[in-house]
């Protein structure tokens, strides 16, 4: 199942996605088909929530539009990418994927914490970076390659100094938090490692 709808603003526009899969990679799928338009995330709401017994992925996303590219077309890849006969290696290899450059990102300021919440039951991983087109598909490929469920993301730009500042809850694949473990310091690594 899903539900896409959009509002457009001038050169902005607000789209909204609930869908029945919740797995770990979909946020990154939708990150993957919103960069393959060219359009960048200006903020976000990301949340799984519960309705009835079953879990949904609900995000609200403020883009900034970018050529000719209309709405409808988003609202036909997010069909595609969400559907269960859809492979995300498949789709990826279909969409119109331009290399990130990673080292854009985290030239000037970059911080990458790992804290766990209890209260939430989730890892804490901020990030503030560069803004650029690309980081969020970057940053949320490294999470699903460690197999990471990312929960809920709070998606911030600052407009005046384009500082990206992203707030994320994670769980392990196992559903467990991870932030005083080995493998936070290696995701932290894994994404600064084109710095190197």
């Amino acid at each position: 199942m899903i539900e896409f709808n959009f509002n457009t603003m001038g050169e902005e526009i607000i789209i909204t996605l609930k869908t029945t899969m919740t797995q770990i990679g979909t946020f990154h799928k939708m990150v993957a088909v919103i960069y393959s338009l060219d359009w960048d995330i200006l903020s976000g709401d990301i949340r799984t929530v519960e309705e009835q017994g079953e879990q949904y992925s609900y995000d609200i996303i403020k883009l900034k539009k970018e050529g000719k590219k209309h709405p409808v077309e988003l609202g036909l890849l997010m069909d595609t990418v969400f559907s269960n006969k859809s492979k995300l290696d498949e789709v990826i290899k279909s969409l119109n994927i331009q290399k990130v450059e990673p080292k854009k990102f985290f030239m000037g300021r970059k911080e990458l914490i790992f804290e766990d919440d209890q209260e939430k039951q989730a890892t804490v991983f901020y990030i503030e970076a560069d803004n650029g087109k690309g980081l969020l598909y970057y940053v949320t490929k490294v999470l699903m390659d460690y197999k990471i469920d990312i929960k809920e993301a709070k998606i911030q730009t600052d407009p005046n100094t384009q500082t990206v500042m992203d707030t994320f809850y994670l769980t392990d694949e196992k559903g467990g938090l991870f932030g005083n473990l080995p493998i936070a310091e290696e995701i932290r690594e894994q994404i600064l490692k084109p710095l190197r």
